[in-house]
């Protein structure tokens, strides 16, 4: 195995309005992973606002993580 040292900052967005500000903090040419647990995000609408909010960025999402 090769020895590594990967840093990954976190910028974790919360509260009401954040789901707008997300477009400001994520470069247009950015690839993005949507992690979420189970299906509710999708029911409730909030992974489709989500996207609407990333825009024309390439978008891949991964539903059902559990404990």
């Amino acid at each position: 195995m090769n020895n590594f040292n990967y840093r990954n900052p976190t910028r974790i967005l919360f509260g009401k309005g954040q789901i707008a500000a997300i477009n400001e903090h994520i470069p247009t040419t950015a690839n993005v992973l949507i992690l979420y647990g189970g299906h509710s995000a999708e029911k409730n609408g909030t992974i489709d606002e989500v996207k609407q909010a990333l825009g024309d960025r390439n978008i891949e999402t991964f539903s059902g993580i559990d404990d």
